[in-house]
């Protein structure tokens, strides 16, 4: 957290998908899923808990609410885990995104996953980690 000598930054994803992709409200993101990143206004976030969320609880009237699927952790990100800052004219908002060197800190550090072998599989490929 920048600017503050202690605390947690914590972000929610509901990760990456191809461009076109036909979601429906209420279904599962994970057949889909292409990529997991988490974005920030400023490459200075150091420890993070990030989140990641899917069309995966209680159904009701046959579409399904959204649930945490799966909580990560990492106190060793830098700033080359975070990528080039975009957005910086205009009205648009500053934010970066998560390189692979972050993602893999982040997969590394995983607190807990649903557990359904799809998750665990997918969510292994994309942060490029090993359950044990």
């Amino acid at each position: 957290m920048r600017n503050y000598p202690e605390g947690l930054e914590i972000k929610c994803t509901v990760g990456n998908v191809e461009k076109g992709s036909e979601l429906e409200v209420g279904r599962k993101r994970l057949p889909k899923l292409t990529g997991i990143t988490w974005q920030a206004h400023h490459r200075e976030v150091e420890s993070l808990m990030g989140l990641v969320i899917d069309f995966a609880g209680k159904a009701t009237n046959d579409k399904s609410y959204p649930v945490i699927t799966a909580a990560f952790f990492s106190d060793e990100l830098t700033i080359e885990d975070w990528g080039k800052i975009s957005g910086t004219t205009g009205r648009n908002t500053k934010v970066t995104g998560m390189t692979a060197s972050g993602k893999g800190k982040m997969g590394s550090g995983w607190v807990i996953i649903k557990n359904e072998d799809s998750y665990t599989s997918r969510y292994e490929k994309l942060l490029s980690f090993e359950l044990k």
